[in-house]
This record gives structure tokens, C-alpha cells and sequence, in this order.
């Protein structure tokens, strides 16, 4: 019986994916093919249309010993990345567990916190990235907070933290709006995950005495560590492939040039990076997530 349900389960699974592998063949699969085969030739353009000419690893050479941007362009995506991924990891894990308290209008708080998602794609954010003072917000400029009459730093000296810790900090206030945005999908996420903890651990450990923080650390995060895994993909592909992000600022720049081989072996290289990075991050995470068996 058991097994018979696992296949229910994995059939089920499967049908949820099939939208997804429908798109990946008909869309992304010619094109993803099409950019390959840039990648190693050189384009010109004849009044019949493109032309492509072998010439081997000549654009992976020139963006690794010849373009000076791309190589720190990646480290300077990466560094960004160590440093965003734990920030809105808590962030959102912080929002979900108050979101999943029992207090009144909790609901229509949820909806707000989940907006973002809803109009990324839609013409709110062409308003907001058309807006001089919203795109600036949305940029991290320091310049456009509303509060740029006091100085953060001075603050933060003044309160006692010191200046290796204010500069690590100060970026992300300037970018909360960025961070608050990006929190949508991976707070829904946590918070279906602790709906799932079951409410008689909780019983069993308020009788035994354990306090609250020893319940989250003992019970919620050990329960929704699979979550946690899942989130920082999510976050490492969203941040990645953003279009703030400065590599892809950069292939969006090769491309607007009309360089589509160059931008194409910038594109894979990239590729090979993120996934090496993801696979990299799933491995070692994964080790230290606790599966329950139903």
C-alpha cells in the first residue's frame, strides 16, 4: 500500500511538470540550441539573413583574457550573492513565521507582502521603473532614500557597531526596497511549510516546558529545512537572472550592440558558473536537511 502511494505521489508530481517540460521543448529548446551555435561562430549579416562562421573558442577566449569587465563583472555578482542569499533567506523566514501567527488582518497582510509577485510582470512596474524617484529606490541609490538628511553611518558608529559591520549593512538598507520585493515567492513558500508542521509537537513540547525559541530551533526549522533548501535555489536562480543583475546587464549590452556571438558565449560561461554555484550550494545543504517519512 505503501509503495502503491509513493507512485500516486510521484505520478502526480510528474503531471505538475509536464506544463513546465511542454514549454522547455516548444520555446526554450530551439533557441537554447540556436545560441550554442553562436557562441562558437562569428555572425554576419547579408541581405539574406545571418550568417554564422566557425571560429572555435575565440569569443570564450576574448571575454576571459581580453574583455576586462566580464571576469569581475562575475566576481562582483558572486560576491553580491554570498551576501544577499542569507539576508533575504531570514528576512522572508522572519515575515512568514509572524505572518503565520493568529492575529487579526493577518490575511490582508499577507496579500501585501505577496503583491509583488503579482504585478511584477505587469504595468505597475512599468510605472515604477518609468518613475525617476521609484527607479532610483529600486536601484539602491543612496541618494533617493527619504531619510538621506540623516547619516546611517554616523548612526550605526554612534550606537556602537563598528565599520567593518556598518559596511556591510548600509548596502542593504539602501536596497530593502529590492529585498522586500523579491521576498514574495519565498515567504508563500515558508509559510505553506509551517502550516505543514504538525500542532501536536507544539503540545507535546509546551508540556514538557520547552520555550518558544527552543521550539522553533528543536520543531519548525529542523521541519521546514527542505524549504529552506528550496528557497535558496529559488533565490540563486531569481538573483541570477535579474535583470539588475550587472552580468546580465552586460549580455543585455552585448546583445543591444548587435554582438549576439559574443553575447551568447557570455551567456553559457555564465551558465556554467550559476549552475556549478547551485550545485555546489544543493549539495551542501542538502546534507543538513531532515526529511520526515509520513
Amino acid at each position: 500500500m505503501n509503495r502503491n502511494l509513493q507512485a500516486k505521489k510521484s505520478r502526480a508530481g510528474f503531471l505538475f511538470c509536464i506544463p513546465f517540460l511542454i514549454g522547455i521543448f516548444l520555446f526554450f529548446l530551439k533557441p537554447a540550441l540556436t545560441s550554442i551555435i553562436y557562441a562558437f561562430s562569428v555572425l554576419t549579416f547579408t541581405p539574406e539573413g545571418l550568417e554564422t562562421t566557425f571560429v572555435g573558442f575565440r569569443n570564450f577566449r576574448q571575454a576571459l583574457f581580453v574583455d576586462p569587465t566580464y571576469v569581475r563583472t562575475i566576481v562582483e555578482s558572486v560576491r553580491d550573492m554570498v551576501l544577499r542569499v542569507p539576508v533575504l533567506l531570514m528576512l522572508s523566514l522572519f515575515v512568514a513565521v509572524i505572518l503565520n501567527q493568529k492575529f487579526k488582518g493577518r490575511l490582508f497582510f499577507r496579500a501585501v507582502f505577496f503583491l509583488p509577485v503579482i504585478v511584477v510582470n505587469g504595468i505597475i512596474m512599468e510605472i515604477l521603473q518609468s518613475d525617476f524617484l521609484s527607479s532610483r529606490i529600486m536601484a539602491g541609490d543612496a541618494g533617493s532614500s527619504l531619510f538621506a538628511t540623516v547619516d546611517s553611518s554616523e548612526m550605526l558608529l554612534s550606537i556602537g557597531f563598528s565599520p567593518d559591520l556598518i559596511e556591510v549593512l548600509i548596502p542593504f538598507a539602501h536596497s530593502i526596497f529590492n529585498l522586500a520585493w523579491s521576498s514574495g515567492v519565498p515567504i508563500l513558500m515558508f509559510l505553506a511549510a509551517l502550516q505543514t508542521v504538525p500542532e501536536a509537537l507544539y503540545e507535546v513540547a509546551r508540556i514538557e516546558g520547552a520555550t518558544g525559541w527552543e521550539q522553533f530551533w528543536k520543531i519548525t526549522f529542523p521541519s521546514i529545512s527542505p524549504m529552506i533548501l528550496m528557497n535558496t535555489i529559488y533565490i540563486l536562480a531569481d538573483y541570477f537572472t535579474t535583470s539588475t543583475n550587472p552580468v546580465i546587464k552586460l549580455i543585455n549590452q552585448q546583445t543591444g550592440n548587435m554582438r549576439f556571438e559574443y553575447a551568447a558565449g557570455l551567456s553559457w560561461m555564465y551558465f556554467i558558473v550559476v549552475g556549478a554555484i547551485v550545485a555546489l550550494v544543493l549539495i551542501f545543504i542538502d546534507k543538513h536537511v531532515v526529511y520526515t517519512v509520513e
